[in-house]
């Protein structure tokens, strides 16, 4: 009978599909990094919060060359997983508006070389499995919902960024604006960030 059982599960087996082969990669992120701003009141109440975090690539001379031919609708923003904009307020970068909530990001680059900030909600991106790397969003057939202009300094750095530096701050005599900023070899991309603080009045909202 024992004899029997094995026969019957061998032959079980023999007949399974054979699965497709599989990869793993991954595991901890040495080159993880993170940028994050609080602004608070004199008595600790939360105005303001925001944090980048994001993988740094290393630089390498020959994308001094690579700058130049840059064009398309998405450029990698880090490496690894995905460059994170997560916000409790509503902010602006490069005067484009964004809604408090959670955000990956990535860049462009137009005809006119002129790059932008492109910001996908994550929620969707999750549901629709779109990872950083994924064709789709090279083919432009993944849209950002929101596009923020940045301004690109092609040598302006005195010193060489071998690890990407991606930076969110405020200004401490002027919290409701700061900087955002990418340093990524010689070169720098910036934009004017303002925090819509909490409890502020919006100055564009309709006067009642």
């Amino acid at each position: 009978m024992r004899f029997h059982f094995l026969l019957v599960t061998l032959a079980a087996l023999t007949f399974v599909p054979a699965q497709r082969a599989q990869q793993v990669v991954g595991g901890p992120d040495p080159d993880r990094k993170a940028s994050t701003v609080f602004v608070f009141t004199d008595s600790f109440e939360a105005l303001a919060g925001v944090s980048i975090g994001y993988s740094q690539p290393q630089w390498q001379d020959s994308y001094n060359g690579m700058l130049e031919e840059l064009e398309g609708n998405y450029t990698r923003l880090g490496k690894n997983w995905w460059t994170t904009l997560d916000t409790v307020g509503t902010l602006e970068i490069g005067g484009t508006k964004i809604e408090a909530g959670s955000y990956f990001l990535g860049l462009a680059v137009d005809e006119d070389d002129a790059f932008s900030l492109l910001v996908f909600d994550s929620k969707h991106a999750m549901k629709t499995g779109l990872l950083p790397f994924s064709t789709a969003l090279y083919r432009g057939e993944a849209k950002a919902e929101i596009k923020a202009p940045l301004t690109l300094a092609k040598h302006s750095l005195k010193e060489v960024v071998v690890q990407m530096e991606i930076e969110i701050t405020a200004d401490k005599k002027d919290p409701a604006t700061g900087a955002f900023s990418i340093r990524w070899g010689e070169h720098e991309l910036y934009a004017p960030v303002k925090f819509h603080l909490a409890g502020a009045k919006d100055p564009t909202a309709p006067k009642k």
